[in-house]
């Protein structure tokens, strides 16, 4: 009798393929299901293991902890993954006594699955998968799997009405200052998740009901003094662990998370089947928002939100957190200049071969937290704009939409040490110090304003006319679509 298919979430798949397929061989980490063992939809990446190049060793302690608490939400443990050296692609002889140990003491009476992974030298992300399953009655046998091919929104269904009831008074205290029908029907793509986990989190609190979460990182110890994050959450996505906090803040959000970076790798057409029909349906219910460290994710991210005529948020922290910029667009609303226009020197920057070398280094948790709070004001003027007459939050844009292009000095030291006059001559020194926002007018650029034309709106700051304009925002977000809209 042939085994049974089992079948690997491609949240899953791509998590694999971001850690143990982007490190050398004999790394490895956990399996999960939270349908009773039909699907593989949970993994945790043994980041602390002891590893050298042709063993691995799991740290059991972290492993265990993870374990329990995966029961405790009734996620079954239902396999280990770990990678060999390329050519390897069986079980040794040590994975064989490492399975029986662990089916001995969790008591496993079933099947247990143990997938062997190749990666590439040097590791790049892409992998090789050659499932096996062990079993009491026999020793271990190829396992027939299958990737799913499309993202799944996590829907925190079990439990859903018992928690709805419990927290039905949730958004009482915001409904007389947020039109929440509104709200419920919104998407918010994120792509980071770093910095800006706040933010996000922050939404959901304020009734946001649909969210897309992209990012491929991993927490790591790092993190914990510069990013919202928990002991408990190292070794695992980003994204997952925002997902989670989001359906424990509104079990009744919908949340894709897509664990991967917004590379080349991912395609438009692959982009908008994930946000789904209402990127083209009904766009300005769609906020994308640009929040990496990656100039190439943050200029095309910008140039998605241009194609589908969505509004667009996106932020950026300066060395050691001294000053921060935010940028916002509306199409038709915001009509002083693309993206470009508003960052030409940095595209130009990019495009002569500048390499960035700005980390979070230096930087204080509160220059974040300060940068959220201004970013989470922007996206509901964005996301509530003309939505509810009754709403302070209505026409909030109308009165900015042409000083679309925020900085925010943190630091009293950051003008000088940043080379940003800005402050000072926006700034009364009689009455101010350090913690200003500047809304800075903004202007298409062409001859007439004296610069050079725009490459990517040809100087006309038109958002409409870019919609369905670039054919592919992997290239064209560098201004090859000139041509056509001017």
């Amino acid at each position: 009798m042939s085994a049974m298919e089992l079948t690997i979430t491609k949240q899953v798949y791509d998590q694999i393929c971001g850690t143990i397929g982007r490190h050398p061989a004999e790394t490895g980490g956990i399996l999960g299901s939270g349908d009773g063992g039909k699907t593989v939809d949970h993994y945790y990446f043994d980041y602390s293991a002891h590893t050298t190049g042709g063993t691995y060793s799991p740290d059991t302690a972290v492993i265990n902890q993870v374990i329990t608490g995966w029961n405790a939400k009734d996620i079954e443990i239902v396999g280990v993954i770990h990678s060999h050296p390329k050519g390897h692609t069986k079980p040794s002889e040590g994975d064989f006594q490492y399975v029986k140990a662990i089916m001995k003491a969790l008591d496993v009476r079933g099947k247990f699955f143990m997938p062997i992974v190749n990666v590439k030298n040097p590791a790049d992300g892409t992998i090789e998968l050659f499932p096996y399953m062990f079993e009491e009655c026999v020793h271990c046998r190829p396992q027939p799997i299958a990737v799913a091919r499309e993202y799944t929104r996590r829907l925190n269904d079990k439990n859903r009405k018992h928690q709805d009831k419990l927290i039905k008074p949730r958004f009482d205290r915001i409904e007389s200052l947020y039109p929440l029908d509104v709200l419920r029907r919104k998407t918010v793509v994120c792509v980071g998740l770093g910095g800006t986990r706040a933010f996000v989190e922050e939404l959901a609190r304020s009734g946001v009901g649909n969210f897309v979460l992209i990012e491929g990182d991993t927490v790591a110890a790092t993190n914990l003094a510069t990013q919202q994050v928990f002991v408990s959450e190292l070794g695992r996505s980003k994204a997952e662990v925002v997902c989670e906090r989001i359906l424990d803040i509104n079990p009744a959000a919908n949340v894709t998370v897509v664990p991967r970076f917004l590379d080349d790798s991912m395609t438009d057409d692959e982009f908008a089947g994930i946000v789904g029909k209402v990127l083209c349906k009904s766009p300005t219910d769609v906020l994308i928002c640009g929040c990496t460290d990656s100039f190439h994710a943050q200029a095309r991210s910008a140039a998605l939100a241009m194609r589908y005529g969505t509004p667009y948020l996106a932020a950026q922290l300066y060395r050691g957190g001294m000053a921060a910029e935010i940028y916002f667009s509306y199409p038709g609303v915001t009509n002083s200049g693309c993206p470009r226009c508003a960052m030409n020197s940095r595209y130009e920057a990019y495009e002569s071969g500048y390499k960035n070398d700005v980390t979070s280094d230096g930087t204080p948790i509160f220059a974040i937290t300060r940068v959220n709070a201004t970013k989470g004001q922007i996206a509901l003027m964005l996301l509530l704009y003309r939505e509810d007459k009754s709403c302070v939050y209505n026409d909030m844009l109308d009165k900015v939409a042409d000083r679309n292009f925020v900085m925010i000095r943190m630091n009293p030291l950051a003008g000088e040490a940043l080379g940003l006059n800005i402050f000072e001559d926006a700034a009364n020194p009689e009455f101010g110090f350090f913690d200003e926002t500047i809304w800075i007018p903004q202007t298409p650029n062409n001859e007439a304003t004296g610069y050079p034309t725009c490459p990517l709106c040809g100087g006309t700051g038109d958002l409409p006319a870019l919609k369905g304009k670039i054919k592919d925002t992997r290239t064209d977000w560098r201004g090859e679509v000139r041509d056509e809209i001017s």
